[in-house]
């Protein structure tokens, strides 16, 4: 469904009991609940969200060998949209409205750790970056997001919040203001981030 909207899927690791499909060590969750590396989020083909695709027959041979499989949409202009990571755990929400108040999107995601996924018309010039705003990072050319209904680490999974599914409706072309401030050079973005 995400490749026929024209979203470039891709497989990702998935978790195994408190291990990564990957098999390393140090892609686990501890029994504390703590989360050592990145397990269910990292790429399982050679080259990562390069691979991506909106083949069916591609996609079809992927999922068939690892049925398992996270997945993961490349970003940007590969399928036209860009992503708002909101972190939940570290004051995102509260950053996020104190610069953008009642800022919504039509179409997002809840993440599996709780967090939020804005996701918007791609706009030319957004690429990947962190600390645009406390505890809010943005994925656009070459980057990527971990999609429902993957599951997280936590044991919980992404999914699609009420009324903002994609299957419902389509992106919308987010406020220039914030685009203006994912695209400003880092040392800008800071400055803008320490006013909030």
């Amino acid at each position: 469904s995400y490749a026929a909207r024209g979203w470039h899927v891709f497989p990702l690791h998935s978790r195994r009991g408190v291990r990564c499909s990957c098999g390393s060590p140090k892609c686990r969750v501890h029994p504390d609940g703590s989360i050592e590396g990145d397990p269910g989020k990292h790429p399982r083909t050679l080259h990562g969200f390069l691979d991506a695709s909106t083949d069916p027959a591609v996609i079809r041979a992927w999922w068939g060998r690892w049925p398992d499989a996270n997945v993961g949409i490349a970003t940007g202009t590969a399928s036209g949209v860009w992503v708002l990571d909101v972190d939940t755990r570290h004051a995102g929400d509260e950053s996020l409205e104190a610069r953008f108040p009642g800022l919504e999107a039509a179409v997002e995601a809840i993440t599996g750790s709780g967090g939020r996924h804005l996701y918007w018309v791609h706009a030319p010039g957004v690429g990947i970056g962190s600390g645009v705003l406390v505890g809010v990072d943005f994925r656009g050319d070459g980057g990527y997001v971990v999609a429902p209904p993957s599951s997280h680490a936590s044991g919980r999974c992404y999914q699609w919040e009420a009324m903002h599914d994609p299957g419902e409706h389509a992106p919308t072309v987010a406020p220039a203001e914030l685009v203006a401030l994912v695209r400003a050079p880092v040392d800008a973005r800071r400055n803008g981030a320490a006013r909030t």
